[in-house]
């Protein structure tokens, strides 16, 4: 075997190590891009079923609002219902005592 022989044969096994490294390399990323996507599928999961939990409690919410929460317009609408028959009924009161 000449030198020039010996030569192109290092060389083929230097490139033929750098590649298989570079393909394992690849190979291992590809592995982990998958594993990533497999988590990050069943977060999407888990996300959606709490998305799915919080809006049963919210439309919950809005169906028993109105029956434990008044508004402020209601309540000052209703007080001041009430504050006029006060009002009549103390000036009723009052004409009765004159008269």
């Amino acid at each position: 075997m000449d030198g020039a022989t010996i030569a192109m044969f290092v060389f083929q096994t230097i490139i033929t190590a750098i590649v298989g490294i570079a393909a394992w390399g690849v190979k291992n990323a590809i592995g982990e891009l998958k594993g990533a996507i497999t988590e990050l599928k069943a977060q999407d999961k888990e996300n959606a079923d709490e998305i799915a939990k919080v809006e049963k409690e919210l439309n919950s919410l809005k169906a028993d609002l109105p029956l434990i929460y008044v508004t402020r317009e209601d309540f000052i609408r209703v007080s001041n219902n009430i504050d006029h028959k006060l009002d009549k009924l103390l000036y009723k009161n009052a004409a009765a005592k004159e008269g």
